[in-house]
Parts: structure tokens; C-alpha cells; sequence
């Protein structure tokens, strides 16, 4: 019977086998199998690999990075009885993350389409972003990875506020609007809709005190006013 593998990357490193805590404290391994769990199924060319995990290291010195790295891996997986083989294929050539049913991935899920989903479908989704894509990881294929799943983040979250106000679930509305201003990056949507929302709930006081906070909130991050489609409403 093939063992269940979870990997968290989203505001955290962590890793589950039927989950029970699984431990792999090297950095370098642990960013290679984060690299190659958000690209299943892809067959990478070991030459490749090393150059874009270790792009400042010669060629002979990346290559060899990268065989401790999957041998720190393959041991991790060892130790918690899972088989190596049912998750990863590697040969002398290439190596490849298997897309199998047995891993589950946060970062995954929270980009998986989600057409027609409930207000309640995509709370179970959102609330897997417990932060920027592995922090305090400074590779540099991880900023563009990073900046696609915040837009999926985004993405979802609007999506969300959409479907609670039409739902009239304005008090989860404010709930989760919140919950995406502390994320940061002074999200006008979400300014947008603790208007809406509070409007509905008949507060005029908290619709410009929601105003006046995104006001300064876009001031403080961006150095920009407020949207014409936020002063209008």
C-alpha cells in the first residue's frame, strides 16, 4: 500500500507522511523537492535542474549539490517508510516529480480551477494561504513561482467576496476581507467590499472609515489614491 505524502509550502516549509510530522532539515534538499513537487510530471534534465537550483555553482559543483539534495530526499523518505519510487523517478539523465494521488500539495490546490465553486468551497481553498510561497527562501526561481501563487491567492479571494455579498453573508464578508488586508499589499478589493458590506449592514460610519483606512493603506504601500471604482462607490 503506497503512504500519503502532504507538502506545505505556503507561509511555511513542512511535510506530513500519513499525517505524522516528516522531517527534512537540509535547505538545499528541501528547495529541490519544493521545486519539483510544483512541477509534477515534468522531466527534468539533471544538467538543468542543478543550473537553475544552483545557478551561481559551476556545472560539476551543481551537479553535485543536487545528488546530496535527492539523497537527503530519498533518506527523509526512508525514514518514514515511504517508497521513494512511488513520488520520484530519477535516473542518470533526469529526474522527475511522479503526479501521483498519494501527494497532496497546499500550493496545488490553491491554483487548482475552481469553476462554479461555492462561497464555501472556496473558503476551503483560501484558507490554505498561510503566507508567501516558502519564506525566507531566496532562490531566484521561487519569486516568480512566489508572485503566480499570490495572484491565484488574489484571485480566489475576490472571487470569495464576490460570493458572500451576493450571498448577503456580509459579516463573513468583513471577516474575510480582513483576512486579506493582513496579508498585505493594501488589496482595494477588499476595501471594496468592507464598503459593501457594511453598507448592508446599514454603517454608513464604518463604509468611510473602511474608505479613509484604504486611502492610507494605498498611500503607505503604493504611493497611489484610491481606484476611480472605489472613490465612486
Amino acid at each position: 500500500k503506497c503512504m500519503s505524502l502532504k507538502i506545505y509550502l505556503l507561509g511555511q516549509f513542512k511535510l506530513a507522511s500519513n499525517d505524522l510530522p516528516l522531517e527534512l532539515p537540509s535547505r538545499p534538499a528541501q528547495s529541490t523537492l519544493a521545486f519539483l513537487a510544483l512541477n509534477p510530471g515534468a522531466s527534468l534534465r539533471r544538467e538543468k535542474l542543478a543550473s537553475l537550483l544552483w545557478p551561481e555553482a559551476t556545472e560539476q559543483n551543481a551537479r553535485a549539490y543536487l545528488r546530496q539534495a535527492l539523497w537527503r530526499i530519498r533518506k527523509a523518505f526512508d525514514s518514514a517508510s515511504l517508497n521513494w519510487e512511488d513520488f520520484l523517478h530519477t535516473d542518470d539523465i533526469s529526474v522527475s516529480f511522479i503526479d501521483t494521488t498519494y501527494c497532496w500539495l497546499d500550493a496545488g490546490a490553491l491554483s487548482a480551477p475552481q469553476e462554479g465553486a461555492s462561497a464555501d468551497e472556496l473558503i476551503s481553498t483560501v484558507e490554505l494561504y498561510k503566507g508567501e510561497l516558502l519564506p525566507g527562501f531566496y532562490d531566484e526561481w521561487v519569486l516568480p513561482e512566489r508572485d503566480r501563487l499570490q495572484a491565484a491567492f488574489h484571485q480566489k479571494m475576490n472571487r470569495l467576496l464576490e460570493a458572500l455579498l451576493l450571498s448577503n453573508r456580509s459579516n463573513e464578508a468583513i471577516l474575510w476581507s480582513e483576512r486579506w488586508i493582513q496579508h498585505g499589499q493594501a488589496p482595494e478589493p477588499a476595501f471594496r467590499t468592507l464598503m459593501r458590506a457594511h453598507a448592508g449592514l446599514g454603517d454608513q460610519a464604518m463604509v468611510s472609515a473602511a474608505y479613509q483606512r484604504c486611502r492610507q493603506a494605498l498611500q503607505r504601500a503604493l504611493g497611489l489614491d484610491p481606484s476611480p471604482e472605489t472613490r465612486r462607490l
